[in-house]
């Protein structure tokens, strides 16, 4: 059975043989694929991490910066993580211009002849995000209070992302890709950013119609979120979310994502990346990892384990990770 045909099984919840794999050392079920490409793009002297007087005087930020090409400017320390975007481009919503790139609608063609459909791995896309761009935008403080003081401004600044995103998946329908990604943070150590609420009124019917285009165009719906979204599970398996991309399992902890919900999604998450890989105890992270994968073979699958990209930005040594990767391949049949 092919890597792709496992994880379509865990998705579908099909009697899948084992569990799932994506380890940065190539053992892996998943191949990622940009999931667009842009023409006409004007020049962006600032799309690499450098040290750029103008952006840090404009940011007031000191230290590395770079600019996207919507124009917001991201900063970072010492080359680590990838930084945090502070300045963003509406500065106000009575004046303000968020500028779309335009899309390549050769990109199909080019996906065409990749062959994706015949690939033995599951294609999943890295897809642009809804929260997440009206955060950097805004930035989090005035993206928060939008969602109180201008929610006819977030609602349609929304819907303009969702436009340019189906746009996305309709020119990689058909092309053999298997799953589409979204990320956007939602929550803390121990609630959401806002309330279930809020989050059904503004951001819920914005999720639901990109959820209704990827299931349209054939493909299944991977959604990164980090903190405890608990609050917005049921939201969430509503708008369709086929599988959820968490680093921090134990934030719920996995006991209850296994209990709960694996019988109707899937959960792509390492050995959590908070609680227990920092820690550099053998012993713990390889009875996390163990543990897990009894959790998620009682519920019949469920797992798709992973590493984090960049354990550096987290000081955790690949040894660590590795402890964990050893005794999941181990004990990964269902």
């Amino acid at each position: 059975m092919t890597s792709k045909e496992i994880i379509k099984r865990l998705i579908a919840h099909d009697n899948p043989p084992r569990i799932g794999y994506e380890f940065n050392n190539g053992v892996s079920d998943i191949q990622w694929i940009p999931s667009r490409s842009y023409i006409n793009l004007p020049e962006n002297p600032y799309a690499d991490w450098g040290n750029y007087p103008e952006l840090s005087k404009q940011a007031n930020f000191h230290g590395e910066t770079k600019r996207d090409v919507y124009g917001n400017i991201y900063g970072r320390f010492n080359g680590l993580t990838k930084g945090e975007c502070v300045w963003g481009v509406i500065q106000d919503w009575e004046d303000y211009e968020y500028s779309f790139p335009q899309l390549d609608p050769a990109y199909h063609d080019h996906l065409l002849a990749q062959n994706y459909a015949q690939n033995e791995k599951f294609i999943l896309a890295a897809g642009n995000p809804l929260f997440s761009a009206l955060r950097d935008a805004r930035l989090m403080a005035n993206a928060l209070a939008d969602t109180i003081t201008d929610p006819e401004a977030v609602t349609e600044f929304l819907d303009r992302i969702v436009e340019h995103e189906i746009e996305a998946i309709k020119i990689a329908a058909g092309c053999g890709v298997d799953g589409w990604l979204l990320g956007d943070d939602w929550g803390i150590q121990d609630r959401t950013f806002i309330s279930p609420e809020s989050f059904r009124e503004l951001f819920k019917p914005a999720y639901k119609k990109l959820a209704n285009a990827v299931h349209e165009a054939g493909m299944s719906l991977f959604f990164h979120s980090c903190g405890y979204n608990y609050a917005f599970m049921e939201d969430f398996l509503d708008i369709g979310i086929d599988v959820f991309q968490f680093d921090q399992p134990d934030a719920y902890p996995a006991e209850v994502l296994a209990k709960e919900f694996a019988h109707r999604a899937v959960f792509y998450s390492p050995v959590d990346v908070q609680k227990v890989l920092p820690t550099g105890n053998k012993e713990f992270i390889q009875r996390r990892a163990l543990e897990m994968c009894d959790l998620f073979r009682q519920a019949g699958g469920g797992w798709i384990a992973k590493d984090y990209p960049t354990y550096r930005d987290i000081g955790v040594e690949e040894e660590w990770a590795k402890w964990a990767q050893d005794v999941i391949v181990e004990n990964s049949e269902i």
